[in-house]
């Protein structure tokens, strides 16, 4: 069974259907539609996020549709997926010799994560012209396969066995970071929620630690204030004590992480004088 769109007097409606086999005319069996439920119109289930249709009949084949009405007509134990390769040894389709494949996997991650839809979607509210998702991806991939600066890892789209990018700018990798950075709570949220959906993360028990990394810089950064010396933007490097003992800035990091170890989110910030309420000391956190 599947969910289908159609329209009836200009007006989108839903309806699940299976396809059945049926003798024509001539004795043939042939393949036909049979309704099996007619779900309603369209705009009744709408939730005016993009590409609805496309997710509800995702959902509904995973198993979890987005329609509540539609669960009973899942079935109720799912096959997995499975992928097999076939690869002979030495052969340029080998994963990383000598072209890199093995992002094939990585990518199939990044879209269960929900991570796809979101920069597709944004794109298009945004009208962004360059392809932010191909960038995001090939940063992604070299910090895991192959670290190295971010002009470096842009050069090495060339490297994998279908390129990530195409007709590409370079310099569009900064603005990739711009994007990334002013949705980055966005990202976070959408990664949480399909963890919490998909992979069962329990919020019953978080982990939080805080460290700190110097920049090799003389002085730390001003706060930049209004007239009033109310402060208007904080710098964020500053001085304090460094776990390497390094006499320079330094930035606070904070990671929250589940029981897994998987983490939650992450957070960069100046660092923060906390005074003991047993002293007149002043500890830098």
């Amino acid at each position: 069974m599947y969910v289908e769109s159609f329209k009836n007097n200009g007006i989108d409606y839903l309806r699940l259907v299976k396809s059945i086999r049926v003798l024509n005319s001539k004795g043939i069996k042939t393949a036909r539609k049979k309704v099996v439920y007619n779900i309603g119109p369209l705009s009744k289930f709408d939730d005016g996020k993009p590409e609805y249709v496309k997710r509800l009949k995702k959902s509904f084949k995973a198993g979890k549709p987005i329609i509540s009405s539609l669960e009973k007509f899942c079935d109720k134990e799912n096959l997995p997926v499975v992928h097999r390769f076939n690869i002979l040894e030495g052969s340029p389709d080998c994963f990383g010799n000598p072209k890199i494949f093995s992002n094939i996997l990585l990518e199939r991650i990044l879209e269960e994560i929900g991570l796809r839809n979101l920069f597709s979607s944004y794109k298009g509210f945004t009208k962004i012209k360059y392809d932010v998702y191909g960038f995001a991806k090939l940063l992604i991939f070299g910090r895991l396969l192959n670290p190295t600066s971010k002009s470096s890892t842009i050069k090495q789209n060339d490297n994998y066995y279908v390129p990530i990018l195409n007709n590409f700018n370079p310099d569009n990798v900064y603005d990739t970071l711009d994007f990334i950075f002013e949705n980055k709570n966005k990202i976070i949220k959408r990664i949480n929620t399909n963890l919490v959906k998909k992979a069962n993360r329990s919020p019953k028990i978080i982990y939080y630690d805080v460290t700190n990394f110097y920049f090799e810089i003389e002085n730390p950064d001003e706060d930049i204030l209004d007239e009033n010396d109310n402060i208007i933007k904080k710098g964020i490097r500053k001085n304090g004590v460094c776990k390497e003992e390094r006499k320079l800035p330094i930035v606070q990091m904070g990671l929250f992480m589940d029981d897994n170890g998987i983490p939650i989110s992450i957070e960069s910030f100046p660092r923060k004088h906390i005074r003991s309420p047993h002293s007149k000391t002043c500890f830098k956190k």
